[in-house]
């Protein structure tokens, strides 16, 4: 799951603005990390279905995995998890 780790990683970095978003693999899933400052909870994650594909879940202000319409090979993941959460993973910026 490290190596899957790494891959979903490089694919959210390369697709803008996200050299800050982590990816880590626990108790079976890649979860995804948008902090700055090595926020200890993650935003969103991936979760195995079978057959090399993934479902995409958010975590609610409750603190509860809500899962989303969204599954497919890890290779899309990347690509599925910026489109549809970008701005929840966005760096925030207001020393301007």
């Amino acid at each position: 799951m490290e190596q899957e780790a790494k891959r979903l990683q490089a694919g959210i970095r390369a697709l803008g603005d996200y050299g800050h978003v982590s990816v880590r693999s626990a108790r079976g899933h890649l979860s995804i990390f948008a902090g700055d400052t090595g926020d200890e909870h993650p935003g969103a994650r991936l979760t195995p279905l079978g057959a090399s594909h993934y479902g995409l879940s958010f975590m609610r202000h409750t603190g509860r995995w809500e899962p989303m319409p969204f599954s497919g090979p890890l290779s899309d993941m990347a690509d599925t998890v910026v489109s549809t959460l970008g701005p929840y993973l966005a760096r925030y910026d207001f020393s301007t």
